[in-house]
Protein backbone atom coordinates (compact mmCIF):
# COMPACT_ATOMS: atom_id res chain seq x y z
CA UNK A 1 0.00 0.00 0.00
CA UNK A 2 1.46 3.73 -0.83
CA UNK A 3 0.15 6.06 1.42
CA UNK A 4 0.24 10.09 0.40
CA UNK A 5 -0.21 13.02 2.43
CA UNK A 6 -0.81 15.91 1.12
CA UNK A 7 0.31 19.07 3.22
CA UNK A 8 -0.66 22.88 3.27
CA UNK A 9 -0.63 26.00 6.05
CA UNK A 10 -3.63 25.35 7.59
CA UNK A 11 -5.37 22.08 5.96
CA UNK A 12 -8.97 24.24 4.97
CA UNK A 13 -7.78 24.79 1.42
CA UNK A 14 -5.22 23.45 -0.58
CA UNK A 15 -4.40 19.92 0.58
CA UNK A 16 -7.90 19.24 1.29
CA UNK A 17 -9.07 19.93 -2.00
CA UNK A 18 -6.26 17.77 -3.00
CA UNK A 19 -7.25 14.92 -1.09
CA UNK A 20 -10.74 14.89 -2.27
CA UNK A 21 -9.32 15.35 -5.80
CA UNK A 22 -7.29 12.10 -5.52
CA UNK A 23 -9.20 10.32 -4.45
CA UNK A 24 -12.16 10.91 -6.84
CA UNK A 25 -9.36 10.19 -9.54
CA UNK A 26 -8.66 7.02 -7.92
CA UNK A 27 -12.09 5.58 -7.57
CA UNK A 28 -12.03 5.85 -11.60
CA UNK A 29 -8.71 5.36 -12.40
CA UNK A 30 -7.10 2.30 -9.95
CA UNK A 31 -3.36 0.96 -10.06
CA UNK A 32 -2.93 -2.14 -8.97
CA UNK A 33 -2.40 -1.51 -5.37
CA UNK A 34 -3.94 0.01 -2.94
CA UNK A 35 -3.58 3.74 -2.17
CA UNK A 36 -4.43 5.72 0.62
CA UNK A 37 -5.02 9.80 0.47
CA UNK A 38 -4.80 12.26 3.26
CA UNK A 39 -4.18 15.65 4.35
CA UNK A 40 -2.80 17.75 7.00
CA UNK A 41 -1.57 21.32 7.86
CA UNK A 42 1.45 22.81 9.04
CA UNK A 43 -0.21 25.28 11.08
CA UNK A 44 -3.74 23.19 11.13
CA UNK A 45 -6.30 24.42 14.11
CA UNK A 46 -7.74 20.44 14.37
CA UNK A 47 -11.23 20.63 13.53
CA UNK A 48 -11.49 23.29 11.38
CA UNK A 49 -13.72 22.97 8.30
CA UNK A 50 -12.82 23.59 5.04
CA UNK A 51 -12.72 27.09 3.74
CA UNK A 52 -16.07 28.48 2.52
CA UNK A 53 -14.54 28.58 -0.98
CA UNK A 54 -12.85 25.58 -1.15
CA UNK A 55 -16.49 23.40 -0.12
CA UNK A 56 -18.00 25.85 -3.51
CA UNK A 57 -15.19 25.43 -5.95
CA UNK A 58 -16.03 21.76 -6.55
CA UNK A 59 -19.86 22.54 -7.75
CA UNK A 60 -22.61 19.88 -7.50
CA UNK A 61 -21.24 17.07 -9.35
CA UNK A 62 -17.32 17.30 -7.99
CA UNK A 63 -15.80 16.04 -4.40
CA UNK A 64 -17.43 17.30 -0.92
CA UNK A 65 -15.54 18.95 1.54
CA UNK A 66 -18.71 20.01 3.81
CA UNK A 67 -17.46 16.86 5.96
CA UNK A 68 -13.65 17.78 6.22
CA UNK A 69 -11.91 18.74 9.32
CA UNK A 70 -8.33 20.10 9.39
CA UNK A 71 -5.71 17.80 11.25
CA UNK A 72 -2.11 19.24 12.36
CA UNK A 73 0.61 17.78 10.68
CA UNK A 74 2.91 15.48 13.35
CA UNK A 75 5.15 12.77 13.77
CA UNK A 76 3.01 10.04 13.07
CA UNK A 77 1.42 11.42 10.03
CA UNK A 78 5.13 11.91 9.01
CA UNK A 79 6.26 8.01 9.93
CA UNK A 80 2.72 6.21 8.53
CA UNK A 81 3.16 8.11 4.86
CA UNK A 82 5.26 7.07 1.88
CA UNK A 83 4.79 10.21 -0.27
CA UNK A 84 4.38 13.74 1.26
CA UNK A 85 3.24 16.14 -1.44
CA UNK A 86 3.62 20.04 -0.43
CA UNK A 87 2.48 23.24 -2.16
CA UNK A 88 4.83 25.54 -1.52
CA UNK A 89 8.96 25.68 -1.22
CA UNK A 90 8.53 27.35 2.22
CA UNK A 91 6.27 24.27 3.46
CA UNK A 92 8.94 22.01 2.36
CA UNK A 93 11.40 23.81 4.30
CA UNK A 94 9.50 23.93 7.20
CA UNK A 95 8.74 20.30 7.01
CA UNK A 96 11.83 19.56 7.07
CA UNK A 97 13.53 21.46 9.84
CA UNK A 98 9.97 20.51 12.09
CA UNK A 99 10.18 16.34 11.39
CA UNK A 100 13.79 16.00 9.69
CA UNK A 101 12.55 12.58 9.04
CA UNK A 102 10.35 13.54 6.13
CA UNK A 103 13.20 14.80 4.13
CA UNK A 104 13.72 11.45 1.76
CA UNK A 105 10.13 11.60 1.22
CA UNK A 106 8.63 14.82 0.89
CA UNK A 107 8.16 16.97 -2.62
CA UNK A 108 6.10 19.85 -3.65
CA UNK A 109 3.17 18.97 -5.19
CA UNK A 110 4.04 20.29 -8.71
CA UNK A 111 7.28 18.89 -8.67
CA UNK A 112 6.16 15.70 -8.46
CA UNK A 113 3.70 15.79 -10.80
CA UNK A 114 6.17 16.77 -13.36
CA UNK A 115 4.28 20.28 -13.77
CA UNK A 116 6.07 22.74 -12.70
CA UNK A 117 5.87 25.34 -15.30
CA UNK A 118 4.61 29.08 -14.19
CA UNK A 119 6.59 28.25 -10.35
CA UNK A 120 6.86 25.60 -8.84
CA UNK A 121 4.56 27.11 -5.62
CA UNK A 122 0.99 26.39 -5.57
CA UNK A 123 -0.64 29.87 -4.76
CA UNK A 124 -2.89 30.05 -1.56
CA UNK A 125 -6.20 30.93 -2.64
CA UNK A 126 -7.55 31.54 1.28
CA UNK A 127 -9.03 35.10 1.38
CA UNK A 128 -9.56 35.57 -2.31
CA UNK A 129 -12.25 34.79 -4.60
CA UNK A 130 -13.70 32.06 -6.44
CA UNK A 131 -11.60 32.89 -9.77
CA UNK A 132 -8.69 32.26 -7.16
CA UNK A 133 -9.53 29.17 -6.22
CA UNK A 134 -10.70 27.84 -9.68
CA UNK A 135 -7.37 27.94 -11.03
CA UNK A 136 -6.20 26.44 -8.13
CA UNK A 137 -8.46 23.60 -8.39
CA UNK A 138 -7.28 23.61 -12.02
CA UNK A 139 -3.49 23.07 -11.03
CA UNK A 140 -4.21 20.90 -8.58
CA UNK A 141 -6.79 18.82 -11.04
CA UNK A 142 -3.87 18.71 -13.39
CA UNK A 143 -0.89 17.43 -10.76
CA UNK A 144 -3.39 14.48 -9.19
CA UNK A 145 -4.12 13.04 -12.93
CA UNK A 146 -0.76 12.85 -13.68
CA UNK A 147 0.17 11.68 -10.66
CA UNK A 148 -2.69 8.77 -10.65
CA UNK A 149 -1.30 8.57 -14.33
CA UNK A 150 2.07 7.32 -13.41
CA UNK A 151 0.96 5.64 -10.78
CA UNK A 152 -0.97 3.52 -12.68
CA UNK A 153 1.08 3.23 -15.74
CA UNK A 154 4.05 1.95 -13.72
CA UNK A 155 2.58 -0.77 -11.79
CA UNK A 156 5.74 -3.21 -11.91
CA UNK A 157 7.95 -0.79 -10.35
CA UNK A 158 10.05 -2.14 -7.89
CA UNK A 159 11.14 1.25 -6.47
CA UNK A 160 8.02 2.78 -6.45
CA UNK A 161 7.14 4.14 -2.57
CA UNK A 162 4.97 1.78 -1.08
CA UNK A 163 5.39 -1.73 -2.99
Amino acid sequence: MLKILFVCTGNTCRSPMAEALMKAELAVNRPSFKVEVSSAGLSARAGEKASEQARNVFGYDGPDLNKHSARPLDCDLIDDSDVILVMTADHKRQLRARFPRSAGKTFLLKEFAGLDRNGKDLEDPAGYGPEIYRRVLEEIRACVKKITFKLKEEPDDENCPGK
